[in-house]
């Protein structure tokens, strides 16, 4: 009998194909691609201009070119101004994103009057209300604000010289440019009491048609120290720098050269200033309240007093296994005892007890610090007794009678005086 010839596999159903699904997906991906919206502004992510940041608006860039180029760069994240002057040193602000306080100005204006160099990047205010930069109006200088002021030479293009884009490449078609034009906009400063008569132009922008140009950058001596004042962030941002043929690099490291110069020695090291930029540790309601309740006479009472208030809701709240009692024995009080002893000697007619009671007290007061003598039967504690004081024979017969019978209750007090003539002579004669 042959084999039977087994079923074809059925089969799906055409959709469902891998020859008809890949290429679908395939052209769904492309479709998506091709019509999702992108940014093409480039500028995205955090806008303060911190080297601590990578990104578009960020100043990482620069932070990197000066250290490679010899500048001994360190980040200022903990402390809001500067320590004594140096005479080597750069202190860059740029564009701080938290205020500075009028003490904070103070101390920098100080450090750079004993010889060290300060860079000032503004902070651009679009609103003219807020309070202005003590640091800034300390300079009498301000940057051109477009919207309170009309003068053609609030914004324009940074002047470049052709030698410091010389050999830059073609920028890419791919990379959108930030301006209409490819050219780098900038806006200008403006001096608020006149500007220094010494002052050194250390970046400006295109002159316009009548011939006037902006000073985007400028460097003036103060003191034993330099001050170099930019109008416009965007000069040190990562996207600006980054591109060659805008030649905004070149300008940021001759700022840096004209601050190095200028002192008794070299300015070689660059201090960035982060902690208006919100970082290291900062001042914080829990911080505060903590060192007020640890530290503060008050806020100590005041957190004893809380812990205290916790200590008796706890006590008082309900629990989940009940407080077991502790039981208590009620004991007599000793002379209690001693008179219900006696009672209940009396009553049993225990008069040899009593005696052996009596004898065991006017032993321990006779014999003290005797541990030897302690040990010893109260025969031979007698026998002594009798030895050295002859005339107790009596007074020893009384009390060997009582301990050996019982006596009647009259004779209970001839055994009281026994002991206590026993007791007075031993304690006053010495023993032989």
């Amino acid at each position: 009998m042959s084999e039977s010839t087994p079923a074809p596999a059925p089969r799906g159903e055409w959709w469902t194909r891998p020859r008809i699904v890949l290429p679908a997906v395939a052209a769904l991906v492309v479709l998506v691609a091709l019509l999702t919206p992108q940014a093409t502004g480039g500028r995205t992510g955090d806008a303060r201009l911190s080297t601590h940041l990578a990104g578009p608006q960020g100043a990482r860039l620069f932070h990197d070119v000066a250290r490679r180029l010899g500048w001994r760069v360190s980040r200022q994240d903990t402390l809001a101004m500067p320590g004594r002057p140096t005479g080597s040193t750069i202190h860059a602000v740029l564009s701080p994103a938290l205020e500075v306080t009028p003490e904070e100005a103070h101390a920098y204006l100080e450090a750079v009057r004993g010889g060290d160099a300060l860079l000032l990047v503004l902070q651009q205010r679009q609103n003219v209300r807020q309070p202005r930069d003590p640091l800034a109006d300390s300079l009498g200088v301000a940057f051109s604000n477009p919207l309170v002021s009309a003068t053609s030479d609030v914004v324009g293009s940074l002047d470049v010289a052709p030698m410091d884009t010389a050999g830059c490449p073609e920028p890419s078609r791919f990379i959108p440019a930030m301006w209409a034009d490819g050219r780098t906009f900038l806006l200008s400063l403006r001096w608020t009491r006149g500007g220094p008569a010494d002052r050194v132009v250390l970046a400006s922008t295109r002159p316009d048609a009548a011939g006037r140009s902006g000073e985007v950058a400028a460097g003036f001596a103060l003191g034993r120290g330099r001050v170099a004042v930019v109008s416009d962030p965007d000069l040190l941002r990562n996207d600006v720098l980054r591109r060659c043929d805008w030649g905004a690099d070149v300008r940021a490291i001759r700022i840096l050269e004209y601050l190095r110069e200028g002192g008794t020695s070299p300015r070689s090291a660059l201090v960035f200033d982060e902690y208006h930029h919100g970082f290291g540790r900062r001042a914080s309601m829990v911080g505060t309240s903590s060192r007020f309740l640890v530290e503060h006479p008050v806020g100590r009472t005041l957190l004893q007093v809380a812990l205290a208030a916790l200590v008796l809701l706890l006590a008082v709240a309900p629990r989940p296994l009940p407080p077991v009692d502790v039981e208590r024995v009620e004991r007599r009080d000793p002379l209690e005892q001693i008179d219900a002893l006696a009672h209940a000697y009396e009553q049993v007619r225990a008069t040899r007890t009593i005696a052996a009671r009596l004898l065991h007290g006017v032993r321990s007061r006779v014999e003290r610090g005797w541990s030897a003598a302690r040990a010893r039967p109260d025969d031979a504690f007698l026998d002594d007794a009798e030895r050295q004081v002859p005339s107790l024979a009596a007074d020893v017969e009384i009390v060997r009678r009582a301990l050996a019978e019982r006596l009647p209750d009259r004779s209970l007090p001839e055994l009281g005086e026994a002991l206590r003539r026993i007791e007075r002579s031993l304690t006053t004669s010495t023993p032989a």
